[in-house]
């Protein structure tokens, strides 16, 4: 079992991604599955000038796999890139700060709309559920309820 992030956010991305593994390392321009193999075994790093084409091909976030591969691979030089140029959000995290700011403009007590609330819910239930490999509009409503019954 590999330590690596990099290496478990691939075999994450691999495992929920409806293409087969060749089908992935075509797509990416890798020259033979097998190399893709030996990245999520955490064998070989992933190559950055791969980690777009990677992202695309499993349907995964190409900012948040680079930031993952460089604080693994380049953490000094990731900490530079960050303190000269900000932290770049991701499409998951920016969907969270607009829904957050959203709901901040036009509430005006301290309990939000349900609909924005269940809104901000699903976002953070995916969010979260990423790690599990799991999808809100797949397997979360139940929990999507539960949590909103709760609010």
């Amino acid at each position: 079992m590999t330590t690596s992030p990099t290496a478990t956010f691939l075999k994450l991305a691999i495992a929920n991604s409806d293409l087969t593994q060749r089908e992935i390392a075509h797509r990416a321009g890798l020259p033979k599955a097998n190399v893709l193999s030996m990245m999520k075994a955490g064998e070989t790093k992933v190559p950055l000038n791969r980690i777009p084409a990677l992202a695309e091909a499993c349907g995964v976030d190409a900012a948040t796999f680079v930031r993952i591969a460089m604080t693994e691979y380049h953490p000094a030089i990731w900490r530079v890139l960050e303190t000269e140029f900000g932290a770049n959000l991701t499409g998951d995290e920016e969907k969270l700060v607009e829904s957050w700011r959203y709901l901040s403009e036009r509430t005006s007590g301290p309990r939000p709309f349900h609909e924005q609330k269940r809104s901000l819910a699903t976002i953070i239930i995916e969010l979260s559920r990423l790690s599990e490999h799991f999808r809100v509009e797949e397997d979360g409503q139940d929990d999507l309820d539960r949590l909103l019954e709760s609010i």
